[in-house]
């Protein structure tokens, strides 16, 4: 683990020309305190790349992309419960970014889209001490285009938006952070 910022980075696959990392804060965690944990999906290839953040469905598995959450310790294991509804929203045009050679994507920051933070991250508390794994799977390999659509309001951008899904690079990735709870 190198050492980055306020925190520590534990750094993922590389698969293509993403990379998927993630950051929890350095030393020990508090018990029933949150743990805050970064997420950056980095270009590290030599061309620009089109890339969606967490939007609604995507932690759950109900559309691509999958940003898939889990947290371990000996007798732990957290992910996201079961979708509440099975109706997702539309992916606009706008929620397909851009990334330069370089440059990051935290994809649980709406700035201007309709990013979702990981919500299974987000709330949760560790009860007991113990070395706790914090894991995501970002997984962009749909078996067709469609698959990244919502369920309803799809119909104005549809075209637009499957033209772009069509450019973001099939990855699976895989990123891990560990903290300790004294």
């Amino acid at each position: 683990m190198a050492a980055s910022g306020p925190g520590r980075t534990a750094g993922g696959d590389v698969t293509g020309p993403l990379q998927l990392t993630l950051q929890v804060p350095q030393g020990p965690a508090r018990l029933g305190e949150p743990v805050p944990v970064g997420v950056r999906v980095t270009n590290v290839g030599e061309q620009p790349v089109h890339m969606v953040g967490v939007i609604d469905g995507s932690e759950t598995g109900q559309r691509f992309p999958y940003y898939l959450p889990a947290i371990r310790a000996r007798d732990v294991l957290v992910r996201p419960g079961a979708p509440e509804d099975p109706l997702v929203g539309p992916l606009r045009r706008s929620d397909i970014i851009l990334l330069d050679p370089g440059d990051s994507l935290d994809p649980t920051l709406a700035d201007g889209h309709a990013y979702l933070p990981l919500s299974t991250f987000a709330t949760f508390r560790p009860a007991s001490p113990g070395r706790y794994t914090f894991e995501l799977i970002l997984d962009t390999r749909a078996p067709e285009p469609a698959r990244w659509l919502g369920r309803f309001g799809q119909d104005a951008e549809r075209e637009a938006v499957l033209a772009a899904v069509r450019t973001i690079p099939p990855v699976l990735l895989t990123a891990t952070a560990h903290i300790e709870v004294p």
